[in-house]
Parts: structure tokens; sequence; C-alpha cells
């Protein structure tokens, strides 16, 4: 018999699931007095923590402990799902509620940086990197880090800002963001961040962090071989 009590509609709610995700370290190749710099890195979009630790070497100055996260979320590279060998790589989430992907993005570099502190890093002097994809969140991030302590500095590569930094608001700053510099790089034929899309974003930036750099290399969506060496210099000054 049907139950005319019953709702007109599903009930819903919302749960919560652990998911691990993976964290390489390689030490300091240079000697260090005390507790080392931190460099966290985070990948772009289907990409892994293997590759990215390669690129934080590039861009690190030796005295840097190395930190790379994977990110939660699993996937089939575009293009390259077909075949006996499909590719696979990791994200930090498209969940409809934008919400849900910035949680999860900020417990995974919050548990990071809690492993990198215990393996010798100094929880005053975390640096954050991404790719593409979490470069928006990593900066968001950097408004109210998660360690309590202002990030020395933010590398972003050929990514994008928060969506709704779509003007130069000087009220939008926090104490410990304008204690974060900032190195921007975007490339000149990205195909997923147009020229004129990133223009203003040194301008936005350098109204929400402290010494801010944005600087386009040629190329399209990868890391300019130039942008490493320079990466290693801010580090150097800023790390």
């Amino acid at each position: 018999m049907p139950n005319d009590s019953a709702p007109s509609v599903p009930l819903s709610t919302r749960l919560t699931v652990e998911v691990p995700f993976r964290v390489l370290a390689l030490p300091p190749k240079a000697p260090v007095s005390g507790p080392a710099p931190v460099l966290v890195g985070l990948h772009g979009y289907a990409q892994n923590a293997d590759l990215m630790l390669k690129l934080l070497v590039l861009m690190a100055p030796d005295s840097f402990l190395l930190v790379a996260v994977e990110g939660p979320h699993g996937t089939l590279a575009p293009g390259k799902e077909i075949g006996p060998k499909p590719k696979r790589g990791y994200h930090w989430g498209i969940a409809p509620d934008p919400n849900d992907t910035r949680a999860a993005h900020r417990t995974c570099v919050a548990n990071a940086i809690d492993w990198a502190v215990g393996l010798g890093g100094d929880p005053a002097r975390i640096s954050l990197a991404g790719f593409s994809q979490p470069c928006s969140l990593n900066l968001r991030l950097a408004l109210a880090p998660p360690h309590g302590k202002p990030f020395r500095s933010v590398l972003s590569f050929c990514g994008g800002l928060p969506g709704e930094w779509t003007a130069d608001e000087q009220g939008a700053a926090t104490d410990a963001s304008r204690k974060t510099a900032v190195y921007f790089v975007s490339t000149t034929a990205d195909p997923f961040y147009s020229v004129d899309q990133v223009k203003p974003f040194g301008e936005r930036l350098a109204s929400r962090f402290g010494p801010t750099v944005h600087v386009f290399h040629e190329g399209e969506h990868r890391i300019p071989l130039p942008a490493f060496d320079e990466a290693r210099a801010f580090l150097g000054a800023h790390g």
C-alpha cells in the first residue's frame, strides 16, 4: 500500500569520508643549521606527486625540504583513457560546491605541513607551489594559512586566481597574506589562460599580498624553462 505520509522528494544530507592521499619528500641537499625551510608543491590536473617532486628539485634552493602532495581524487588523463595501459593521474576536486574542494585542499596541505615539520621542517618558513589547477586554491589558502603562520612565498605556474577576485580590492588582504610573497608565471600561448585574461593578475595579487612578481614567458601550458631559475632566486630571497 502507498504511504501517503512519505516525503514527495528524496531526503538529502551531506556526510564526510576520509580519503587517503600520497605525499613524497626529499631532505635538503645542503647542510642546514636548524629546521629547514619547506617547499610544498601541488601538481596539476591528471598529474601526480612524482612529477611534482621532480619539478620542485628544479626550482628550490638546496637548503629546502621538498614535499610533493598528490591530489586525493583519481582520474584518467585526458586523451589517454584508451589502450592497454591508460594513463592515470590525480586532481584536487571538481565538486559542484567549491567549498568541498577548498576544504579537501586545505586538509591535504595542512597534513602535509604537519608531516614536513615532523621531518625537520621549519613551520615558520613554509612556501607553497602549484601548477595549473591548484594555483587559485593555494592563493586563497594563503589568506588564512592552515598552520597558523603566514606562508613565506606562494609560487604559481600557468594557473588562475580565485573567481571572485575580479578587482584590485585593498580590503581583501589579510595580515597573513601581506606577509606572503607571490611569484606568478603566465605563458603567452596557454590554451586555458589567455594573455588578456591574465594581464590584470599582477595588480590583483599586489593588492592582497606582499612582494609580488607576475612574469610572462613564451610557451603553452607548461612551466617555461627560465621560470625554474627565477623561482629558485625568488625562494632564496623570500623563502
